[in-house]
């Protein structure tokens, strides 16, 4: 309904940029989310789903007992979603103080019977400490002038050490190329079958290119693809997919198929 979703984008965007509030929102049949001027997680509000092409992807494909980790969780759409809807084991992660607060309020309002464990660190090629910048609402990233908070980082390997997730989520804004080689051997293992990653070139800021990415996560037996909602079908594609925010990576696509082509989605969701 255009006319209804225009309504709720006016009424809720005078709230956050003319009178500044924080709003309470409720989406998906009941789950909740504290947003502020700038998130994008608003979009559940007005449009019914926020990246609503990866959310649906990945309503289709979780199933409670999955294991998933949600890299760049900022205030946690994409945690919201695989616990409170799929029923997943969550572990997000968020280096920014300020954020990693909001994520954490967001999982107190919804009384989460199975809490997920939200870590607030960063993570890289290495342990130690990043600096991050703490200005730019949902885009804060690793800082290349020096000039930020410094964040405690560790390796995806280190992380994932005791469990190995079914599944991944990154959202670094650049970063992409040093999480990935923090975590090779999790990346090697067999029980990872799918990562949703952000490729959008801004991993130049630290001399990388997003080819780079993708050789890596090949070499590793990730292929990319495109999902088609309605006819369940997968489509390899030879680079990235650019009609979207992320690409699919998958190592097990008989796995992954199996459990789209299979899948229910309410239509009261949808």
């Amino acid at each position: 309904n255009p006319i209804w979703a225009l309504i709720k984008y006016l009424y809720i965007n005078f709230l956050l940029y003319v009178l500044k509030r924080e709003v309470t929102i409720a989406y998906l049949n009941g789950i909740k989310a504290k947003v502020k001027k700038g998130d994008g997680i608003v979009g559940n509000y007005h449009s019914g789903l926020h990246e609503a092409a990866d959310s649906l992807f990945l309503m289709h494909l979780l199933r409670e007992g999955d294991s998933f980790l949600d890299i760049g969780a900022n205030v946690g759409h994409y945690t919201l979603l695989a616990g409170l809807y799929s029923k997943c084991k969550v572990t997000a992660i968020e280096p920014i103080p300020l954020t990693f607060e909001r994520l954490s309020n967001n999982v107190k309002i919804n009384n989460w019977i199975h809490q997920p464990e939200l870590l607030n660190i960063g993570l890289s090629n290495e342990s130690g400490e990043l600096v991050f910048t703490n200005q730019q609402f949902t885009t804060n990233k690793v800082s290349t002038s020096g000039h930020g908070i410094k964040v405690k980082v560790k390796t995806l390997d280190e992380i994932c050490s005791h469990q190995v997730p079914n599944f991944i989520k990154i959202d670094v804004e650049g970063y992409e190329w040093f999480v990935l080689k923090g975590g090779l051997n999790t990346l090697s293992n067999t029980k990872l079958k799918l990562i949703l990653i952000e490729l959008n070139e801004s991993g130049k800021n630290f001399n990388i290119q997003d080819e780079q990415i993708i050789q890596l996560l090949k070499d590793k037996g990730f292929l990319p693809y495109v999902f088609n909602l309605e006819t369940k079908a997968f489509t390899e594609i030879d680079f990235k997919n650019t009609n979207q925010f992320n690409t699919l990576f998958i190592k097990d696509l008989d796995f992954v198929k199996s459990r789209t082509a299979n899948k229910i989605v309410s239509k009261s969701v949808i």
